[in-house]
């Protein structure tokens, strides 16, 4: 009966979560969080329900599993969150943005689509690692882009692949964001923007027409306050802000005009692209 006890003793530490985590090595991750921090995805439709629960997410920029090669693809791990509100779960509180953390992941590293993947399993709390942290600074700030016709673009803090700068459209200063995967497509969008900006009032009355198609009626009908006249389609117009611009991939481009309290502070999103043109219109934020 003693060497069953010793048996069952033995067998017990190790199958402890504690000794899971030193005997499986692969599946400790260490790495640094990306800019935005944890966020949140919430349950699909055909899940949705009272027990449909919200999945956690947290992006590493820059990891390595045990004591391995450093990698820079960006690792997404996903865990099941309770069914509160994101905000107030305590494992969306437990990563901050940048922090360099260690994490115990069920099994190991796989891909979701392109990018590698793993499901979360035990937060084993921050960590000191000097390699990650050189290798993560490049991608969490990156230098500044200076084109020789537009000027200087620096990387926003929280979203480091839009990098934003100033132009002018129709005599008025916009702000112009370029938006990357890749630092090498930096002059890639910079062309799109400058093509944008040679015709910004074609552009301009291309984007005003799709507006006034797509949401006058809808602003005449059911966002205009009772007792407030109907405004002409150039008066309406004429409340709306100048676009700022943000470039995208393949000459694609979304112009953002403030709404001047017609949607009650809505932005006004307008999608494009140099070979489509202007393509839709509608209200969000």
């Amino acid at each position: 009966m003693k060497k069953i006890a010793v048996l069952f003793a033995a067998l017990g530490s190790l199958l402890s979560p504690s000794a899971a985590a030193e005997n499986d090595r692969s599946s400790i991750i260490t790495g640094v969080v990306d800019a935005i921090g944890p966020s949140a995805i919430g349950p699909s439709t055909s899940q949705a329900g009272p027990n449909a629960a919200w999945i956690g997410v947290v992006t590493l920029v820059a990891w390595r599993s045990d004591d391995g090669p450093v990698e820079v693809s960006p690792l997404r791990i996903e865990h099941p969150l309770g069914h509160g509100l994101p905000s107030s779960d305590p494992w969306m509180a437990s990563f901050r943005p940048r922090m360099v953390v260690k994490i115990r992941i069920a099994g190991e590293v796989g891909t979701k689509g392109l990018w590698p993947f793993a499901k979360f399993a035990e937060n084993l709390g921050e960590a000191e690692d000097r390699e990650l942290v050189q290798a993560a600074d490049p991608i969490l700030n990156p230098p500044d882009f200076v084109d020789a016709d537009l000027g200087r673009f620096v990387a926003d803090p929280r979203l480091p692949d839009s990098f934003g700068g100033k132009a002018k459209w129709l005599g008025e200063d916009i702000d112009l964001t370029l938006t990357t995967e890749s630092r090498d497509e930096l002059a890639d969008r910079a062309a799109t923007a400058k093509k944008l900006l040679k015709n910004a009032r074609q552009w301009q009355a291309d984007a005003e027409n799709k507006i006034v198609e797509k949401l006058y009626t809808l602003w005449v009908d059911e966002w205009r306050p009772e007792a407030t006249p109907i405004l002409s389609k150039a008066a309406f117009l004429g409340r709306l802000s100048k676009p700022a611009l943000t470039i995208y991939e393949d000459g694609a481009f979304e112009m953002e005009f403030g709404d001047g309290d017609l949607f009650a502070g809505h932005w006004i999103l307008v999608p494009g692209s140099l070979d489509e043109g202007i393509e839709d219109a509608d209200i969000a934020g």
